[in-house]
Formats: structure tokens, C-alpha cells, sequence
């Protein structure tokens, strides 16, 4: 049985659906016993998820001059004004 302090190693290869079929049957059967983790385990995903969303989306110009940065480089970092 798995314990609440291991679920936060282990929880990103159980959404991503890694590790072996022991370790994601463990998981599995500590979520549905335990709401705290499941609460974790839900709030990770869905900061995955708005991430992945906000990296897809250009920035607009008029709020990276908002936040004082300039275009990305190429290399898709940002560089402060006057740099």
C-alpha cells in the first residue's frame, strides 16, 4: 500500500500513464481511498493542463510591453528591454 508522502514522486507517471502496472494499480487504489490525493493528483493535472494551453497561445506584443519584455528570440526566450 502506498502512502500519502509517496504519491507526489509518482504522481506525474500515473497521468501520464508510466511506471509499471504494479505502482499505477497501488495508485490507483490509495485515490479511491483517499480524497486528499485525489485532490493533489486532480489539481496536477489540471495545472498541467492550463500550462500546456498557455504555451501554445502567442503572447500578444501589447502584453509582453505590459510586462516590459520585447518580442522571444528566436530561441523562444525573452529578453528584457535595453539588453
Amino acid at each position: 500500500m502506498l502512502s500519502c508522502r509517496e504519491i507526489p514522486d509518482i504522481a506525474s507517471d500515473y497521468i501520464n500513464r508510466e511506471g509499471s502496472t504494479r505502482t499505477r494499480m497501488m495508485m490507483s487504489v490509495h485515490l479511491a481511498q483517499c480524497k486528499d490525493c485525489r485532490t493533489y493528483v486532480r489539481g496536477l493535472k489540471i495545472t498541467r493542463s492550463l500550462i500546456s494551453e498557455s504555451i501554445r497561445e502567442p503572447v500578444a506584443d501589447e502584453l509582453l510591453q505590459q510586462l516590459g519584455l520585447t518580442n522571444p528570440d528566436r530561441d523562444g526566450s525573452f529578453k528584457e528591454p535595453n539588453e
